[in-house]
């Protein structure tokens, strides 16, 4: 079936400092929190125009930009459900000098604006799909990014891959079997730790921003015969970047064959382009879900899944709404028969747009350079070795708890 074939987590399981600046490059970091709360945001997109990046899971960042002569580059913050802010790039040196983060504060939406119009929620989710050819790139983009994707058992990390790709969109307004992934340059590091007995692997990773751009692939979720599928209501709104969004609740009504969502949408008022898609799989029916997950695994081990999410980030310019920022995360338990003892998993991938091209001149990758669906990430990269490994490519800062763990697995090799 089209739809599952689509779902790009196929899991296979089988036994076994000082910020520097050069003449050509700003290098700026920093970390970004509630200003209320002063809690750390994750996921913030910290971008100059077509550059950027997003905030780690500790509210960090690091963004490098083009030097121009002349000029001072200008950095926003944006999150949905907070006010934008904007700072050049001397400023964000400056707080980071002071060590002092980026406060944000949260938007407000007056309870007159909640809707009350009559207006019907699948009726808007309807027509944010028809203005899709519109409101999204109708000529080929081809985004660079980076891609990180990382496996923990219980609370350890046991495999770490992480690296820039490039990747071929055509227009919004049609599917195209060229879009696709080139790897670009990456690292990979894997526990030998004598406990880890099971070796996960994630298929076709790094095509996340390809095959689950639900607003393109409208055979996962946005469309007619799907949405039959579904029951909708609305929330309350949120704002970003000043404009009000509609958030629209949507669960499972019927009994499918195969396992259906449930989430939210978020649907700009003016323009109804989808600007946030926050989806899990429904885990009722947990015999549906493995067996549109996993791929292989040894006879004697039972796979029990937990949670399967999708959350996908839109970023609005120039009247043009593309794809941001992606997170896919996968939660399972895994036994042995006739073992005491179970072990969690988690696989986290998520990809980050740092840059992008486009127009009609935008040529597909070739396709003896495509990342193939049914490849594995972690095998087609290389073991960490140069700490300058990233040069001046941007990528999503690692969390304290994942350079600890980076740490660890080095140690253990040495």
């Amino acid at each position: 079936m089209k739809r599952i074939c689509l779902f790009i987590t196929l899991i296979w399981l089988f036994s076994l400092g000082l910020t520097a600046q050069t003449d050509s490059i700003w290098t700026i970091r920093g970390k970004v929190i509630d200003a209320k709360t002063r809690k750390p945001m994750v996921s913030v997109s910290v971008t100059d125009k077509t550059v950027g990046t997003v905030t780690n899971e500790d509210g960090e960042f690091i963004l490098k930009l083009k030097r121009t002569a002349g000029a001072v580059p200008v950095v926003t913050f944006s999150y949905l459900g907070y006010q934008s802010r904007q700072l050049d790039a001397e400023e964000c040196l400056a707080l980071e000098a002071q060590k002092k983060p980026v406060r944000m504060s949260p938007s407000t939406v007056m309870l007159s604006e909640i809707f009350v119009d009559g207006t019907d929620a699948r009726e808007v989710v309807e027509k944010a799909i028809e203005k899709i050819d519109k409101n999204y790139p109708r000529v080929p983009n081809l985004l660079r990014g980076f891609y990180r994707e990382t496996v923990q058992k219980r609370q350890r990390f046991i495999s770490i891959a992480e690296g820039v790709v490039d990747v071929y969109k055509s227009g919004y307004h049609r599917s195209d079997w060229r879009d696709g992934v080139a790897i670009l340059k990456g690292r990979r590091l894997l526990s030998q730790r004598k406990g880890d007995t099971l070796s996960v692997k994630l298929q076709g990773g790094p095509v996340l921003p390809v095959i689950l751009d639900m607003v393109k692939e409208r055979d996962l979720l946005l469309n007619t015969k799907e949405l039959d599928n579904y029951s909708f209501s609305f929330r309350v709104p949120e704002k970003t970047d000043n404009q009000v969004q509609y958030v629209v609740e949507v669960t499972p009504k019927l009994v499918m064959p195969y396992p259906l969502f449930k989430g939210l949408l978020y649907i700009d008022r003016e323009t109804l382009a989808f600007t946030k898609i926050d989806l899990e799989v429904d885990m009722s029916e947990p015999g549906k879900v493995t067996d549109m997950i996993l791929r292989k695994k040894p006879f004697s081990l039972r796979f029990a899944p937990r949670q399967l999410s999708v959350s996908i980030d839109y970023k609005t310019d120039g009247g043009v709404t593309r794809i941001n920022y992606i997170k896919n995360v996968i939660r399972f338990r895994c036994d042995w028969k006739r073992k005491l003892f179970k072990s969690n998993f988690i696989i986290v991938s998520e990809m980050v747009v740092t840059d992008r091209k486009e127009g009609e001149g935008i040529k597909p990758i070739k396709i003896r350079d495509t990342f193939n669906r049914r490849d594995n990430f972690y095998d087609k990269v290389v073991f960490f070795r140069d700490p300058a490994f990233w040069g001046n490519e941007n990528i999503i800062e690692p969390t304290e708890d994942l350079l600890k763990g980076i740490e660890k697995i080095k140690q253990k090799l040495r």
